[in-house]
Parts: C-alpha cells; structure tokens; sequence
C-alpha cells in the first residue's frame, strides 16, 4: 500500500512538470510572436522613413536646382548690367566729347 502514495505523487509530479513544460512553451512561442509583430511594424516604420527621406531628398534637390537656376539669372542680369552701364559711359563720353 505505500507503493500508491508514492506512485501517485510521481504521476502527479509528471503532470505537473508536463503543464509546465507545456506552460513555459506556450510562453516562449507568444514571445516569438510577439517579437515577430515588432520585427513587422520595424519594417513598417522603416519603409515610411525611406520614403520620407526619398521626398525630402526630391525637395532638397530641386531647391538646389532653382537656387541654381537663380543664381544663372542674376548672373545674366548682372551681365547685362555691366554692358548697359559701359554702353551708357560711353554715350555720356560722346555727348560731353561734342
């Protein structure tokens, strides 16, 4: 008869540690899971930010671009300023060498 007691608590205790066994693995897959989720919204925020930098980069060169284009223009203008500028020098020399 003392053999059942000691039978009994064997068993129990194999249950017991199967349910924990079971217990601790149920765990550690929804922490791959969860690990998983995070992985994907990483991957999520990371495409958004690739984006983002695609568009600011988009902008910043075409800012460059106009500054570029501005800078020509006030170079032409400056140009031209110059030639009107001798241009009107020399009709102030020819109107005062009359």
């Amino acid at each position: 008869m003392a053999f059942i007691p000691l039978a009994l608590g064997t068993v129990f205790q194999m249950i017991s540690q199967h349910g924990i066994d079971a217990a601790q693995q149920a765990m550690i897959t929804m922490d791959e899971t969860d690990q998983l989720m995070l992985q994907a919204q990483e991957l999520q925020h990371q495409e958004v930010m690739d984006k983002r930098s695609e568009v600011f980069n988009e902008a910043v060169q075409e800012r460059s671009e106009r500054m570029r284009e501005r800078e020509l223009l006030m170079d032409l203008d400056m140009s031209d300023r110059k030639i009107d500028d001798k241009i009107t020098k020399e009709w102030i020399g020819l109107i005062r060498g009359q």
